[in-house]
C-alpha cells in the first residue's frame, strides 16, 4: 500500500503491526501534517465481531483529549476496510525503550499513564491490554496510551465470547485470566506489571512458560521491589505493590489516586534532594500557613528548669500521686511549670505534647542540634530524656500499655521503647502527617494533609485508607484522629478549602468500615474525648468543650470554654494540649511561644533594605506588577490566598476567595490579569483573574500538578511553571497544551523568559549541584552554563541587559550581550542577602528586588499548664450550664 492514496491521505511507509492492527505513516494532504493510519489486517477483515471491536477502539480513543493518550482523528472504510487515523508520534516504544529508562524516567512515565489511564477510566473506557509495546514515548518524553482495540465502554455488551481471555501473557491480571469480567482495576493491575518491570528491570511474575505464567499472576505474590534492587524506595514499593493484589476490591482503586501518590513521591523526594543540595540557603516559614514538618532555627530546647520549680512540681506529685485507686478524695489541682525563656516548647506546624494512658509519662519534640527530637520524662523524676535515634520526630503516641512511643519522621511511622532502644520502622507514608494516635494494640491511626485518615498495625504493614476525602462538600484533608470508647467510632478534624483557619474547620465522627458520618462540631479543631461524656478541642485562644452522647454521637447544648490556651495553630490546625484517662490534662496556655511574621521588603544593589509594606500580617511570595505600582503577595492562612497590594493607593484587596491553598502569583504583561496556583481539587492547577477582582476566576489547565509559577513571557503567548522536577510550558496560542519544556533525569526548576522571549533560564543539578544554565527558546538549540560554583532562582532585568541568581547568602549577575547567539560575562557578586530573606521578583527599573524578610517575634509564654483530677472541674462547668 506505500505510495497509494486513499481519500486524503498518502500512505508513506510502514510503521508496525499487530494483532489488532496494521500501521502505516502518512500525510494528509488537506491539512498537511503527517498521521498514522491503522487498518484491520486482511485475515481478520471478515469477522464483524472483529470489525465491531475496531470501531470501538476508534469510538473510545476519540472520546479523549488528553496529552497521554493517543489522539484520534477520524474513522475511514477503503475497499470494504476499515482504518483509523490518528496523531502521528514519533519516538520509540516502551517496548524499545525499556532497557534505557533511568529511575526518575520511570516514575515520569509512571505518572504519565496513569493520568491517561484516569482520563480513560473517568469516561468508561477500560483498555485492557496496558503493555509496553501499547506505550509510545515521544521525543519530547512524553509517553502516550496507544491501541485502544481491547477497549470496553460500560454499558456495551462484551466483544469476546464468554471465559476468554483478552490481553497479553505476563500483563493480564488475574480476573483476565481467569477469563471472568474485568474493569479498570484490571488496567490498574496490568499497569502495575509495566512500573514493576521499569524500575527492577524484570517482571513481577516468571513462569517459564504461559500455563505457567498465569497460574503465578493468580496464585503467587510478587517480591518486593525493593528485594530485587534495595535502592528502591519503599513508599514508590507499596504505591506498586497495591496496584499488584490479587483481588481488585483489595488492588488500588483509581489511576488518578495512583497518579497522585507517584507525584506526591517524587514531589517530596525531590524536596529531601533540594534540602540536601542548598541547605546553605535557609528556608523560611510562617506560623499560620506553612504545612511543613521541617524544623527551622526558632525552636529551642525544651526542658524542666529550676530547683524551686522542680521541687514544686515533685511536691504536687506526691501529693497527686497517680498510681492511687483512692480517686474519689483528690481535690482539682493546677500547677505551671516555668520553661526558660530560650527554651519554649515548640509548637510551630505540628504538636508536640503526650500523655502515657497510665500518666507516668509525657512525651514532646524538642531540639537536638539543628533536627527535632522526641523527649520523654517519668513524671516521678526530675529531668526530661532525649531518645536517641528519633532526629526529625513529630506526633508522639504512647502505645496502650505506655511500653512504646510511636511517632513520625522523614517519610515513615516508626516505634521506640520509652525505656530505650533502637527506633522500629513500622511503615512508609507519602506526603505530610497531620495528627497521630494509638488508641489499640493492634492500630495506629494518622492523618494527612491532602488526603484522609489512615490506619496500620504497629507490626507493620500497608497503611490503609479509614476515611475519604468529599470533593462535593470542599474537603482537602482529615486530621488529628481519635478512637472512642466503642473502639468503632473515629473523630477527627476536616479541612475544608474556604476557610481562613481552623477555626472554621469542622469536627466529625464516622464508623470504622462505614462512610456515614456526624457532624459535631462547627468551628473547632484537634478534637480529644474525655469520658465519660465530652469532646474537647481548640479554638482562637481558648480550649472548649461540648458534651456528647457516644453512643448516638448526639450534641448536649452548647460548647463551654474551659481553659484560656492551648496555642492553636491557625494554618495546621494542631493544639498543644493531651489528655490522659488518669484525668491529667496538659497544654500550652494562650498565645503562641514565637512565630515568624514574614514581611516583604525592598533591597537595592547594595544590599540595603526599605520597607515595601507596612503590615503585621505575614505575606510571601511577591510579584511586580510590570508598572512597578501594585505587588501581588501570597498571604498565609489555613487556605492561603492571593492578595493585591497599591502601593500608589496604600490599600490592599483580596483577590482570591475559597478553593484551598493559593500559591505563586504572576502578572500578566499587560498588567490586567494576575495568574497563581489553587488546589481547588486534588492537585494545584493554573487560574487568572483581573487584579482587581472584577470578573470570573479563569481556570487554564487541568490534571496537573503544579509546583508553581515562574515566568510570563512578555509576548504574553507563554507561561513557565514548575511541575515534577521539570521545567514545563503552558502555550497560549494553537493547541495551548502544556508540555515540558527542559526534562531530564536530573531536577529541574525556576524556568524565566528572558524579556525579549528568545531565551528561557533554570536551575538545574545534573551536575550534582544546582547552577543556572540558559537554553533557545522556543528550540533549544544549544546550552550554556552561567554559575560556576551553584546557583539558584534565576531572574532577568527587565531590560535585559543582565541575569541575576541566588548562590548561597550571595545575590550573583552575569552581564548578557545581545547577538546572534547567546554571550553573558563571567559572573560577580552584586550583593550580601540577610540571612532571613529571601528573593522573590525584580522592579521593573532593574535596580531594587522584592524579598521576603522573616522577623521572629517572640512573645511572653514560658509556661505549661498541668491539671490534675480535670473531669471534676469539667462536670462543674456543665452542672452550671444545666442548672
Amino acid at each position: 500500500m506505500i505510495g497509494e492514496t486513499i481519500s486524503h491521505y498518502k500512505i508513506l511507509e510502514k510503521l508496525g503491526e499487530g494483532g489488532m492492527g496494521i500501521v502505516y505513516k502518512a500525510q494528509d494532504t488537506k491539512l498537511d501534517r503527517f498521521v498514522a493510519l491503522k487498518f484491520l489486517p486482511p485475515h481478520l477483515n471478515a469477522s464483524e465481531e472483529d470489525k465491531a471491536r475496531f470501531i470501538q477502539e476508534a469510538k473510545a480513543a476519540s472520546a479523549l483529549n488528553h496529552p497521554n493518550v493517543c489522539t484520534i482523528h477520524d474513522i475511514h472504510e477503503h475497499d470494504g476496510q476499515l482504518f483509523i487515523v490518528m496523531e502521528y508520534v514519533e519516538g520509540q516504544t516502551l517496548q524499545e525503550k525499556k532497557a534505557n529508562v533511568s529511575y526518575k524516567q520511570a516514575i515520569d512515565i509512571g505518572i504519565q499513564v496513569a493520568d491517561g489511564l484516569a482520563a480513560a477510566h473517568e469516561k468508561g473506557i477500560v483498555h485492557r491490554d496496558i503493555k509496553p509495546e501499547n506505550i509510545m514515548i515521544r521525543k519530547d518524553g512524553i509517553a502516550q496510551i496507544m491501541d485502544f482495540g481491547l477497549a470496553k465502554l460500560q454499558g456495551v455488551s462484551r466483544l469476546t465470547k464468554e471465559g476468554s481471555t483478552v490481553g497479553t501473557a505476563g500483563y493480564m491480571s488475574p480476573e483476565q485470566v481467569q477469563g471472568q469480567d474485568a474493569d479498570h482495576r484490571s488496567d490498574i493491575f496490568s499497569f502495575g506489571v509495566v512500573l514493576y518491570e521499569l524500575l527492577t528491570g524484570g517482571l513481577p511474575f516468571k513462569g517459564i512458560h504461559e500455563t505457567a505464567l498465569a497460574y503465578e499472576i493468580v496464585n503467587v505474590d510478587p517480591a518486593p521491589m525493593s528485594s530485587v534492587k534495595p535502592e528502591i524506595d519503599p513508599t514508590l514499593d507499596a504505591i506498586v505493590l497495591e496496584c499488584l493484589e490479587k483481588d481488585p476490591n483489595e488492588r488500588a482503586q483509581s489511576a488518578k489516586q495512583i497518579a497522585l501518590d507517584l507525584k506526591h513521591f517524587k514531589r517530596e523526594s525531590s524536596k529531601a534532594r533540594l534540602s540536601r543540595i542548598t541547605a546553605a540557603r535557609p528556608v523560611y516559614q510562617t506560623q499560620a500557613g506553612a504545612e511543613s514538618i521541617a524544623s527551622d532555627s526558632r525552636l529551642k530546647r525544651f526542658f524542666w528548669p529550676g530547683a524551686t520549680a522542680v521541687l514544686a512540681l515533685a511536691v504536687l506529685i506526691l501529693l497527686w500521686n497517680p498510681w492511687n485507686k483512692e480517686a474519689a478524695s483528690r481535690p482539682v489541682m493546677r500547677f505551671t511549670v516555668d520553661l526558660p525563656d530560650d527554651a519554649p516548647l515548640y509548637g510551630g506546624n505540628y504538636s508536640g505534647l503526650a500523655i502515657s494512658s497510665d500518666g507516668k509519662y509525657m512525651a514532646y519534640c524538642g531540639v537536638s542540634g539543628n533536627s527535632t527530637k522526641l523527649f520523654v520524662r517519668n513524671l516521678d523524676q526530675l529531668d526530661a530524656v532525649p531518645i536517641q535515634g528519633t532526629d526529625g520526630g513529630a506526633y508522639p503516641a504512647f502505645s496502650p500499655d505506655g511500653q512504646w512511643i510511636a511517632y513520625m519522621a522523614n517519610g515513615a511511622i516508626k516505634k521506640v521503647p520509652v525505656s530505650g532502644g533502637a527506633s522500629e520502622k513500622i511503615c512508609s507514608f507519602d506526603g505530610i502527617p497531620r495528627g497521630m494516635s494509638w488508641p489499640r494494640e493492634n492500630m495506629i491511626l494518622f492523618g494527612h494533609i491532602s488526603r484522609g485518615i489512615f490506619r496500620v498495625s504497629p507490626s507493620g504493614g500497608k497503611p490503609e485508607p479509614v476515611t475519604t476525602l468529599d470533593s462535593s462538600a470542599n474537603e482537602i484533608s482529615h486530621r488529628f484522629p481519635e478512637l472512642l470508647p466503642d473502639g468503632k467510632t473515629i473523630i477527627f478534624t476536616v479541612k475544608l478549602n474556604n476557610i481562613a483557619t481552623f477555626d472554621d474547620a469542622l469536627i466529625e465522627a464516622q464508623q470504622l468500615g462505614s462512610q456515614k458520618r456526624t457532624i459535631l462540631v462547627r468551628g473547632g479543631t484537634y478534637g480529644l474525648y474525655v469520658p465519660p461524656g465530652y469532646l474537647v478541642y481548640g479554638r482562637g485562644d481558648h480550649i472548649y468543650a461540648v458534651s456528647i452522647e457516644p453512643n448516638n454521637l448526639t450534641v448536649n447544648g452548647p460548647p463551654v470554654a474551659i481553659e484560656k490556651g492551648g496555642w492553636l495553630n491557625h494554618g495546621s490546625g494542631d493544639v498543644a494540649m493531651a489528655y490522659s484517662p488518669t484525668d491529667a490534662l496538659m497544654y500550652a496556655p494562650a498565645g503562641p511561644v514565637s512565630f515568624d511574621n514574614t514581611i516583604e521588603d525592598w533591597i537595592d544593589r547594595q544590599g540595603r533594605l526599605q520597607p515595601l509594606l507596612d503590615s503585621a500580617a505575614s505575606y510571601t511570595t511577591a510579584a511586580i506588577s510590570p508598572d512597578g505600582q501594585k505587588v501581588a503577595l501570597v498571604k498565609s492562612a489555613a487556605n492561603d490566598d492571593v492578595w493585591v497590594f497599591n502601593r500608589v493607593r496604600g490599600t490592599m484587596t483580596r483577590l482570591t476567595f475559597s478553593g484551598g491553598n493559593h500559591a505563586t502569583p504572576l502578572w500578566s504583561p499587560d498588567g490586567k490579569y494576575v495568574v497563581y496556583t489553587a488546589e481547588n481539587g486534588a492537585t494545584p492547577n493554573i487560574y487568572k483573574k483581573s487584579w482587581d477582582g472584577s470578573g470570573a476566576e479563569e481556570r487554564l489547565t487541568r490534571g496537573l500538578n503544579v509546583s508553581g509559577l515562574t515566568s510570563y513571557r512578555k509576548d504574553g503567548k507563554a507561561l513557565a511553571f514548575d511541575q515534577d522536577g521539570d521545567v514545563w510550558v503552558l502555550p497560549f496560542e494553537g493547541e495551548q497544551k502544556p508540555f515540558p519544556f527542559v526534562h531530564a533525569a536530573a531536577n529541574e526548576q525556576s524556568g524565566v523568559f528572558s524579556p525579549n522571549g528568545r531565551w528561557l533560564a533554570y536551575s538545574s543539578n545534573e551536575s550534582g549541584r544546582y547552577e543556572i544554565y540558559v537554553v533557545p527558546y522556543p528550540k533549544k538549540d544549544g546550552k550554556w552554563q552561567i554559575s560556576i560554583d551553584g546557583g539558584v532562582y534565576p531572574l532577568w532585568n527587565p531590560n535585559g541587559k543582565e541575569l541575576f541568581y541566588v548562590n548561597g547568602i550571595k545575590m550573583m549577575v552575569a552581564e548578557v550581550k545581545e547577538s546572534a547567539t547567546f554571550d553573558f560575562s563571567v559572573p560577580h557578586q552584586l550583593f550580601d542577602i540577610p540571612a532571613n530573606a529571601t528573593i522573590e521578583d525584580v522592579a521593573p527599573d532593574g535596580q531594587r528586588f522584592a524579598v521576603a524578610v522573616s522577623r521572629t517575634q517572640t512573645i511572653t509564654q514560658s509556661k505549661l499548664v498541668v491539671v490534675l483530677e480535670w473531669i471534676k472541674e469539667l462536670k462543674q462547668k456543665f452542672a452550671g450550664i444545666s442548672n
